[in-house]
């Protein structure tokens, strides 16, 4: 009877030890550490978190990647710019609840990368948390005090937000790698820009690249395959705590968006089918009319035409010289400059099936109508276009420009841009440059 006791016994403590280690094997305690060679996964075994060394790198860093699909696809790297040469990484979460990786030398312990965290935590409950979403969180019971998702890397997941944080100044951008080797941070930086009404840039080597059309309610303009389905629901939101873009997917859905070092940003879904990812979109497109700006101030392009710049209509090259040969970039200016002493000389001509201009230089007011955005525009000399802010529903809200119109592309879209010319030039036919 006892040795059954006995056996009984052993065996509920081994059943207690498994049941614990299940239960802690996506979180870190300050009393736990993680080591060159261990890891932590997520509840759901989605995403892994551990020491790995990048293609045909031997260097170490810290980062996230997926463990039961694509095993080995890295989403996150702690230590971009300061990598390990050795395996001598160590992570824990200190008693403040900082995450740290420090660097085991000969009787020296060197910071190689940290955390940041909130001023009014004590941190004496803190512990780092690996989400099935593939976000890693330092928790103080449960409140949410740092989160890798507020610095991505160069892999967009569902649920994260690109955008600021205007409480706390969190600028979250996508950065490339600088090779398939090398995770440190590349040429391309996509960002949101919020000045005026808020888009997203991304830039090469610290230089304007290309330049997503401003949110229409449904979709960035320029972006006409960029729509919800019944797999992703985009949203962009615009309030006075945070300024964000993100996707919700199907969490039945393994799905991704890529830039990859030689800028391209592809969005992705997992086929268990083909155990491999099929690329559904290329998010940023690129050729001849990506480049920013390309064609100048008021002036258009086309991958169709040749060349690919035309002026808008009722617009003329700056320097027919230059434009002649192939130089685009002085733009376009009014064929018939406009009197702005007499408001009836002036009118407005309507566009569509174009990516709407950068709206850096622009003001937006989402109570008002189509109507009294005309009306608001025309009274200011300055104003050079205007356009519904929200396509939906037939169209709501003002959208108004205070500078030239740059940046702009044909495309297959609805949404109409109203330019302010010269009324003459309304009904007028010239030849189109």
């Amino acid at each position: 009877m006892m040795e059954s006791l006995t056996i009984f016994l052993l065996f509920f403590r081994a059943l207690c030890s498994m049941l614990t280690s299940s239960i802690a094997v996506d979180t870190l305690s300050p009393n736990q550490l993680i080591r060159d060679g261990d890891t932590i996964f997520s509840s759901g075994g989605m995403f892994e978190l551990g020491f790995f060394s990048p293609g045909n790198s031997n260097n170490r860093y810290l980062g996230i990647w997926y463990k039961n699909v694509s095993n080995g696809t890295v989403v996150w790297v702690a230590n971009r710019d300061t990598p390990l040469n050795t395996a001598s990484g160590l992570l824990r979460v200190s008693s403040n609840g900082i995450l740290r990786l420090v660097s085991i030398g000969n009787n020296t312990n060197s910071t190689i990368w940290s955390s940041s965290f909130s001023s009014s935590s004590n941190g004496t409950n803190s512990v780092a948390q690996l989400l099935d979403n593939g976000n890693l969180v330092i928790r103080e019971g449960n409140r949410i005090i740092w989160q890798s998702y507020d610095y991505p890397g160069d892999t967009y997941l569902p649920g994260m937000k690109v955008g600021k944080d205007l409480i706390t100044g969190v600028d979250r951008k996508w950065t490339s790698w600088n090779s398939l080797d090398d995770p440190s941070p590349g040429r391309y930086v996509l960002w949101m820009d919020t000045n005026g009404f808020p888009q997203i840039f991304v830039n090469r080597s610290l230089v304007l690249h290309t330049r997503f059309g401003p949110w229409n309610g449904v979709r960035f303009s320029g972006m006409p395959s960029l729509t919800t389905n019944p797999t992703a629901v985009n949203e962009f939101v615009i309030n006075e705590k945070e300024i964000y873009y993100m996707i919700k997917a199907d969490s039945a859905v393994v799905s991704r968006i890529h830039l990859n070092p030689e800028g391209d940003l592809t969005r992705m879904n997992w086929v268990n089918s083909t155990q491999s990812w099929l690329t559904i979109l290329v998010t940023a497109p690129s050729d001849s009319c990506s480049p920013y700006g390309i064609c100048g101030p008021y002036g258009t392009c086309n991958t169709r035409n040749f060349p690919i710049c035309s002026c808008l209509e009722g617009f003329v090259p700056k320097r027919p010289e230059e434009w002649n040969a192939g130089a685009w970039s002085s733009g376009c200016v009014p064929r018939t400059p406009l009197d702005c002493g007499n408001g009836n000389e002036n009118g407005f001509k309507r566009l569509s099936g174009v990516k709407l201009p950068d709206t850096r230089s622009s003001w937006y007011d989402s109570s008002t109508n189509i109507g009294e955005c005309e009306t608001e525009c025309r009274s200011n000399c300055s104003c050079t276009a205007y356009a519904d802010l929200d396509i939906r529903n037939g169209g709501s809200g003002c959208l108004l420009w205070f500078d030239e119109l740059v940046d702009i592309r044909e495309y297959n879209e609805t949404q109409v841009l109203y330019i302010r010319m010269a009324r003459s030039e309304l009904t007028s036919k010239h030849p189109l440059f």
